[in-house]
């Protein structure tokens, strides 16, 4: 990551970033800062994480060649609107990746950006005290012999190794300020239109995976004003779901 072109690209108006070759997990440096009294809007920004973290504690591939930042959001929310953020970051990721850099883009419910039906990106948010820590890991660039054999036809990278027409801090830069912007029309729901326009569930056959619970057949019907997936159950009943894991049935479940 060069520091200077990335200063160059920052927006005035943010806070200053923390730009870091490597560390273990920008959230966890994120949260530190947080807890400091760390202002709205900071970021951290790594070219490479040897910790990286998903969702459900899960381990995420974070080689050099990548986009991995943490924003410190501190907003006026009530606790049942901070499920807003996660899509909110999802559908901002994919519009700024897509007006950089000329591709189209989908989201899946309810934290992953596609990129010709393979993960882009990933978004984690976790709560800090009264803040937010949104950490967001993009695939900029393929890493030298390709991606680990597992996840290797579930992942893709932006550009191939050698980069692309888009540098990396410009793209970093970019996403960082959206990601401040748009949190800050929270609890403003506007984005969810944008979201389902781009949401890849709608209206198929889904395997959920709800947390600490049995699996179970749905069809994914819509998303909610809450950020909500609602599911239609084998049975005809609905389900609102505000956290686990939802496959394309007969697609990804395969893999």
């Amino acid at each position: 990551m060069d520091r200077a072109r990335l200063q160059a690209e920052w927006a005035g108006t943010l806070p200053e970033p923390m730009i870091l070759e490597e560390t273990d997990s920008t959230n966890r440096v994120a949260r530190e800062l947080a807890r400091a009294g760390a202002p709205h809007g900071m970021a951290v920004i790594a070219a490479r994480q040897t910790a990286g973290r998903g969702r459900r504690g899960r381990t995420f591939f974070s080689p050099d060649g990548g986009i991995y930042l943490s924003v410190i959001l501190r907003l006026s929310l009530e606790p049942e609107q901070r499920g807003l953020i996660t899509p909110m970051a999802a559908a901002a990721v994919c519009e700024t990746v897509e007006r950089l850099c000329g591709v189209t883009c989908g989201v899946k419910w309810v934290n992953d950006v596609l990129l010709k039906g393979k993960k882009l990106c990933g978004i984690l948010a976790e709560g800090e005290g009264e803040a937010v820590v949104l950490g967001a890991g993009i695939n900029y660039r393929a890493p030298q012999g390709g991606f680990p054999p597992e996840i290797r036809d579930i992942a893709c990278a932006l550009y191939p190794p050698e980069g692309g027409s888009v540098s990396r801090e410009r793209l970093a830069a970019g996403i960082v300020s959206a990601l401040v912007r748009e949190s800050e029309k929270l609890p403003d729901s506007a984005f969810l239109r944008r979201y389902r326009e781009k949401n890849v569930l709608l209206g198929n056959p889904v395997t959920v995976y709800p947390t600490g619970s049995n699996s179970y057949s749905a069809e994914a019907v819509r998303i909610d004003d809450a950020g909500r997936l609602i599911v239609r159950k084998e049975d005809g009943s609905l389900a609102a779901l505000d956290s686990g894991e939802v496959s394309v049935r007969g697609k990804e479940e395969k893999r």
